[in-house]
């Protein structure tokens, strides 16, 4: 039987050792993946900042993570609507202000399967734009802060990459001739996918300590 390098059962929560010292920001922490990634951390002792678009459900989600771990839990939550990046810049700017250092930036938050095309305020096709681009803008405005940290950055990606038309579109990054809920969130997947390698090699190159 074949097995990983953390043993048969794989990589669980169990094997990260305490992180009281470290602080995480989670996009789209309210619900799914991310939720359960902020209530991992916190567990472990960690700061979570959630950077989420809805003020209602983020508040919610604390109120659940506080009652589990305590009120003392240390997450918190910063408005920031991904499909507009004057948004995400006035969350960065909020960041840059009131978090010390960043371990981790994890780019989790996704819009999936949008039945018909739509446009994000700044009109770039929105599976597209929330996916990708307001992540390629938060990233870059965060570097030089998670690079102080020696921290990471995080991109969730998707087995969709591997699907819908399989390279970028960039005669139509919109989809104004052929949009297809599937192959352009797929499309979007992929742009994320190519980013992080693309910023791997790049990080590699410079030296840089993320």
């Amino acid at each position: 039987m074949k097995t990983t390098p953390f043993g048969k059962q794989g990589w669980t929560p169990d094997i990260i050792e305490n992180i009281n010292d470290k602080t995480y920001l989670i996009t789209g922490a309210n619900t799914g993946a991310g939720f359960q990634a902020a209530r991992i951390l916190l567990g472990k002792g960690a700061e979570v900042v959630m950077l989420n678009r809805n003020r209602e459900k983020s508040n919610q989600a604390i109120a659940e993570l506080k009652t589990e771990f305590g009120a003392g839990a240390k997450v918190s939550f910063i408005k920031m609507d991904l499909s507009e990046l004057a948004s995400v810049r006035e969350a960065a700017a909020e960041v840059v202000k009131t978090v010390p250092k960043i371990d981790a930036l994890m780019c989790n938050a996704a819009i999936a399967q949008v039945p018909r095309q739509t446009f994000t305020k700044d009109g770039f096709e929105s599976q597209l734009g929330v996916n990708h681009y307001g992540h390629f803008l938060l990233c870059g405005l965060l570097f030089d802060r998670i690079e102080a940290s020696n921290g990471r950055i995080v991109v969730v990606g998707s087995e969709g990459y591997k699907m819908g038309i399989k390279t970028i579109q960039f005669e139509d990054m919109n989809w104004d001739k052929n949009y297809h809920a599937m192959n352009t969130y797929c499309h979007s997947k992929l742009a994320q996918i190519l980013f992080a390698y693309e910023l791997q090699d790049r990080i590699q190159a410079a030296k840089k300590n993320v």
